[in-house]
């Protein structure tokens, strides 16, 4: 799922991956990892978009599409209910920070 995080990538094919049933696949995978398998994979995304920000060149509609959501809108709720802000909002404030620590290290 990690490698595939991109990629429009459904629970059964990843529980046929791993030949089991789809039931049986979110279970151990519950288990393992202590959230369900979307769960998962939406926080994974989230990283991805988390990092991928600090690249001004790229738009909120490459990141999101990059990250494997539907668009913009999905990357931009989910982002929000796990950061607390949307993206277009933490990237300027990541801008600002980078901006004043390059300024206090040139001192």
């Amino acid at each position: 799922m990690q490698a595939a995080i991109g990629q429009d990538l459904s629970l059964q094919e990843v529980a046929d991956a791993c030949g089991l049933s789809v039931g049986h696949f979110s279970r151990a995978f519950r288990r393992s990892t202590g959230h369900p398998p979307h769960k998962w994979l939406l926080e994974k995304r989230v990283e991805m978009a988390l990092s991928l920000l600090t690249d001004d060149a790229m738009s909120l509609t490459d990141i999101a599409a990059r990250c494997g959501f539907a668009d913009q809108s999905h990357l931009t709720n989910a982002f929000s209910r796990r950061v607390g802000m949307p993206p277009g909002v933490y990237r300027r404030l990541n801008r600002k920070m980078r901006l004043r620590s390059s300024k206090t290290a040139g001192r």
